[in-house]
């Protein structure tokens, strides 16, 4: 396998994790309005941008075969978003990162996407590493890497950048035999 499959869905105990489509136009939109900030970087910022967004932009990294992005619905509501990227199918890597609306953030939905995508990871493909980033001051997000039983590896000074400048990132790991 050298890409992930086109009608992924991965279902969890409260979620469904699934492409986003041309029929989340209305939803998105309510999103991009709203100025929420949860979706895949290549969202659009104005509202004229999401069909296009819809129809191309959010299936790239899919097309590329480097990943994916997925919407997090529940209750028929997105509420969040989950990607894989990074993806290096010849070393057996992948990175994963998501996004919960604020509106629906404090629930478990986080550590739960997560788990549900690595154990798909691990039961539909022969990648054998799922590594997560977080900002180091992001303790909602360290939180949920360990929840979603990722082991913290290290931290990369000033890898990453935030509105501050140069921020540290903490590594987390899981690998295929950590999920045994």
């Amino acid at each position: 396998m050298t890409a992930f499959a086109p009608d992924l869905s991965v279902k969890t105990e409260r979620l469904v994790l699934r492409p986003f489509a041309s029929g989340d136009e209305r939803r998105i939109r309510e999103v991009v309005e709203a100025r929420a900030q949860f979706l895949p970087p290549s969202a659009p910022g104005h509202p004229s941008g999401i069909s296009q967004w819809l129809a191309h932009g959010v299936h790239e990294l899919h097309r590329s075969g480097q990943g994916v992005h997925l919407a997090m619905e529940a209750d028929e509501l997105i509420v969040g978003a989950i990607s894989l990227y990074k993806t290096l199918w010849g070393a057996g890597t992948t990175e994963v990162g998501y996004g919960v609306h604020p509106v629906h953030r404090g629930r478990g939905y986080a550590p739960e996407a997560v788990r549900g995508v690595a154990g798909w990871v691990f039961a539909a493909t022969e990648l054998h590493r799922i590594e997560l980033r977080a900002n180091l001051d992001n303790v909602a997000s360290l939180r949920v890497a360990e929840k979603a039983g990722f082991v913290r590896e290290g931290v990369l000074r000033a890898a990453g950048t935030n509105a501050d400048g140069p921020c540290d990132l903490v590594v987390f790991g899981l690998l295929r035999t950590d999920s045994a």
